[in-house]
């Protein structure tokens, strides 16, 4: 079977066009047929109502209205052939059916005579987007006879799915005697890709003191949504309509990574759902979903590209939808979040999955057990310092909730009890960095050398009276352990917001009035123009900044720390044998590419690690991979602090970048 698609919306309205369409014999449903419509039929008709269909064409709506019940149908259309042949058709089997050659403009029947008036396309057939004047009135006209021939109480339907239409169905309809209600139509197959709304006008005997607000329906058996403009009402049939393409899109096959939010009805958002595909097959077969608790949304694992698709595959599916929660919403349980979101995790279901039974994964006993403070800072906006739960293990952080892609600032505590026997909580500082990438930041004590080129052991490091720069001082955890190990160390910790060091001072045991720490209040890119120009230089500079995700998805540390310019600004500022250890985040594996170039461009020996601590240093490659030779091999003596030796092994993970 043939069926003609017109392949732009102008010639949808060309009367060649449909001169060609009706040579077909099919019938033809361009909002498809009456298995898809008839719950929205039998919902807005009673069998007994007198019904007029305008723009009938060569649709077999009217027949299976008829064999539904409905026996007092009128159809009309301007086209005779099409006249004659649905006459033709009907006559024998429903001969209650009539088909009449008529303008919808102009009606021969007598005034509030018809309980509903169907429109099933004639709409978008006759105008355009860009309509002309003429076309215009004519829909004008067409408008005044249905009012005309409606009765009271009576109802005009139509089934469209354009943003035009339904504008201007408004700006005629939406006044003191009509009610509107805009009701999503079933959809089912693939050939459905845009949402259609029903739309059901009805005529009041009288008119109203005001006018009703906009009644909105997104499914058959649900209370009306009340709706009080016309944009706000484009804007949620603009969104199902965005919805309906991007589940039509993702089920072809294999997609890059996409995501989307679910909201409220009041604004608050609820969810966001990534959709997280194996990419080098053609079909996918294993299908399931992730919720990430509540406390763990701000892993690596989660946030990040890379860790996500590692996400994916440990839990050994084609395709992952990662759900994350917000903090400030309710949820009462696993099993309602998945009764919440159960029929949308349909929708996103592959084809070659349909039938199989979805698997609903997450990590057991991780939440947000107990808030500590929370304020609002002139420049990190929102924050709070909170306490969370992961593997039995509690975990102070600061998270600021204008941008909560990363955590700040991690560390464990423990309860103990104090000279009152009341307990309390404590930070655990013989294991300081709960996060990965602190861990792996602590490295850069094993990339120093001295003024002869030489590698400095790890425990000779530790007696070294080193000058050490922290770009981000966040809850002070760098500054903090480093601080305590290196005792002949002095340290400039860098923060934009002030705040922030109060922060840490009260819920981090950050020694801000340590004589070894200086605390500047500037912004980081100032400082490092200024430093570099400074006699004194640095053995260690940490770059642990966040800032607003950039358009190439990178989230740490901001651009403007990672070009050419501020590169070789921080590298005037290192000593001879000296390193800078950057925190590199980004969730877009070509912009981590492309900023480790840039950093090769300034530093001749750039390493990285699994998690994207990137190491740059003004010593020989040789030499550094000598040294990582050794250290892999050497056997740290016993005065090393056990979290020092556990984090020195991480070394083995370290490899040089190469462009």
């Amino acid at each position: 079977m043939v069926v003609i698609i017109p392949k732009s919306e102008k010639e949808f309205t060309d009367l060649s066009y449909w001169k060609k369409f009706f040579k077909h014999n099919s019938s033809f449903e361009w909002y498809g047929d009456y298995s898809k419509l008839g719950q929205i039929f039998e919902k807005y008709i009673k069998s007994t109502d007198s019904i007029l269909q305008i723009g009938c064409g060569n649709s077999s709506l009217a027949d299976d209205l008829y064999d539904n019940g409905y026996r007092s149908i009128l159809s009309i259309d301007t086209d005779q052939n099409v006249i004659d042949k649905q006459n033709k058709k009907n006559l024998e089997n429903r001969p209650t059916l009539k088909f009449k050659n008529c303008s919808a403009s102009n009606i021969d029947l007598q005034n509030s005579s018809v309980n509903v008036i169907i429109d099933k396309g004639t709409l978008d057939a006759l105008l355009p987007s860009k309509y002309s004047e003429k076309e215009y009135i004519l829909v004008d006209s067409i408008f005044n006879e249905i009012e005309r021939c409606l009765a009271p109480f009576g109802r005009y339907i139509i089934l469209s799915s354009q943003e035009h239409i339904i504008q201007k169905l408004l700006n005629y309809f939406d006044k003191n005697q009509f009610m509107i209600r805009f009701q999503k139509c079933f959809q089912s197959g693939k050939e459905f890709v845009m949402p259609v709304f029903a739309v059901i006008i009805t005529k009041l005997k009288i008119p109203l003191p005001q006018k009703r607000k906009i009644e909105y329906l997104n499914g058959m058996d649900i209370q009306p949504e009340l709706i009080e403009t016309s944009e706000k009402l484009i804007e949620r049939i603009k969104v199902e309509q965005q919805l309906s393409w991007f589940k039509h899109y993702i089920s072809k096959g294999p997609i890059e990574e996409a995501s989307l939010k679910i909201y409220f009805s009041n604004g608050k958002e609820r969810y966001e759902l990534f959709i997280i595909d194996e990419y080098n097959i053609k079909k996918l077969t294993k299908y399931g979903v992730f919720i990430v608790p509540l406390g763990r949304e701000n892993d690596w694992i989660f946030v990040t590209t890379k860790g996500r698709q590692n996400l994916r595959m440990n839990c050994q599916l084609h395709r992952l939808i990662m759900v994350r929660l917000f903090r400030d919403q309710d949820y009462q349980s696993l099993d309602a979040i998945q009764n919440e979101l159960n029929n949308i995790i349909l929708d996103f279901m592959p084809k070659d999955c349909i039938n199989q039974k979805i698997n609903y994964l997450s990590l057991g006993s991780t939440d947000v057990s107990e808030t500590i403070e929370t304020g609002n800072s002139k420049i990190n906006g929102k924050w709070t310092v909170e306490h969370v739960i992961a593997n039995e293990l509690t975990y102070r952080r600061l998270i600021f909730l204008d941008s909560s892609n990363l955590v700040q600032s991690e560390v464990e505590v423990n309860k103990i009890k104090n000279k009152t026997k009341d307990e309390e909580w404590k930070i655990n500082w013989s294991n300081p960095f709960s996060c990965e990438h602190h861990k792996n930041m602590t490295l850069a004590l094993n990339f120093l050398f001295d003024t002869e080129g030489r590698s400095i052991l790890l425990e000779n490091v530790l007696n070294e009276k080193l000058r050490i720069a922290v770009l981000g001082v966040g809850g002070g955890i760098i500054l903090k352990a480093f601080h305590d190990i290196l005792i002949n160390s002095i340290f400039v910790g860098v923060e934009l917001d002030e705040e922030v060091v109060e922060i840490a001072s009260k819920h981090f045991e950050f020694p801000k009035n340590s004589e070894r720490i200086k605390i500047v209040i500037c912004d980081a890119i100032n400082f490092i123009k200024e430093s570099a120009e400074q006699v004194d230089k640095f053995d260690i500079i940490f770059v642990d900044l966040s800032g607003q995700v950039n358009p190439e998805g990178l989230y740490c540390p901001p651009s403007q720390f990672v070009t050419k310019e501020a590169l070789t600004f921080m590298k005037k500022m290192m000593k001879n044998g000296g390193v800078l250890a950057l925190n590199l985040v980004t969730r877009d594996e070509q912009t981590s590419i492309d900023v480790k170039k840039t950093i090769k461009s300034v530093f001749s020996s750039v390493y990285c690690d699994v998690n994207e601590i990137v190491f740059c240093s003004l010593s020989p490659k040789n030499e550094i991979d000598e040294m990582i030779k050794e250290t892999k091999s050497r056997q740290l003596p016993p005065n090393i602090c056990n979290w020092l030796k556990e984090y020195t092994d991480r070394i083995e993970k370290i490899v040089e970048f190469t462009i």
